[in-house]
């Protein structure tokens, strides 16, 4: 017969010599702060059973990226005591739009309809049961595609003009999306690589194969809200583009040589 083992020895058993490094962190990415703080009351410098014999960190790089495009959003709204009528003056005027930036420089299939609907309009104001109705309001909200930057004021001048009654705002963006992503990325794992190579270096350990890299993006186009009615008859309207922010997040683990 032989005396049980107490817990510790198994434990120790199990764990072996696994060893874990996670940048950022002081617990493994499947350990919780109390296990962890268990394990290492119960084994100093011991991991648990659960995690690997790896390093894993992040990394990040950020970019900014000159844009080449722009999105500029209008409105078209009007109101009629039908909602037929309202619709139909809503729908002449959008045309109006249309053609005033077209003739600006904006291609026919860079201007999409992002938003439409015809409501009713009540007054509450008297307490009425039920309501009051007044009338009908349509919107139509268009996004305008304009391609050389150059242009941006003078296209929401024209859509002023053509009848748009708000615009919204403009974003930016670029047309090589997928280069700026590939050097980013390329930026992030190497950036990842020189903290694992300095904690590794630290640790005394050297690192092995590559076992897994993940990847998060984040490339929102750059907003420029710009809400409020518009109005014709001012001066140009003078816009200056920012740059574009693309941020690249990879998680990479590496394995530690032997």
């Amino acid at each position: 017969m032989f005396a049980a083992q107490p817990a510790w020895a198994k434990v120790l058993g199990a764990a072996g010599l696994a060893i874990a490094f996670v940048a950022g962190s002081s617990f493994g990415p499947h350990t919780s702060p109390a296990r962890a703080g268990l394990t290492a009351d119960l084994l100093p410098g011991v991991a648990p059973a659960s995690d690997t014999s790896s390093v894993v960190v992040t990394g990040t790089a950020i970019v900014q990226v000159t844009p080449d495009l722009a999105h500029i959003s209008v409105s078209v709204q009007t109101s009629a005591p039908t909602a037929t009528r309202a619709a139909a003056d809503d729908a002449a005027l959008v045309a109006r739009v249309r053609t005033h930036v077209q003739q600006s420089g904006v291609r026919p299939d860079d201007i999409k309809t992002i938003s439409f609907g015809v409501f009713a309009q009540y007054d509450y104001r008297n307490g009425t049961q039920p309501a009051l109705l007044t009338g009908f309001t349509a919107n139509h909200t268009l996004e305008l595609t304009v391609r050389d930057l150059a242009r941006i004021g003078s296209t929401i001048d024209a859509a002023v003009a053509g009848g748009a009654t708000t615009v919204q705002g403009i974003s930016y963006d670029t047309s090589d999306r997928g280069g700026h992503e590939a050097a980013a990325l390329a930026a992030a794992v190497k950036d990842a690589h020189t903290k694992a190579q300095a904690m590794a270096t630290a640790a005394g350990i050297s690192l092995g194969n590559v076992l897994s890299i993940n990847a998060s993006q984040q490339y929102a186009p750059y907003p420029f809200p710009m809400m409020g009615a518009a109005r014709a008859g001012s001066a140009d309207t003078q816009i200056a583009p920012p740059n574009v922010q693309l941020t690249v997040s990879v998680i990479v683990s590496w394995a530690i040589a032997r």
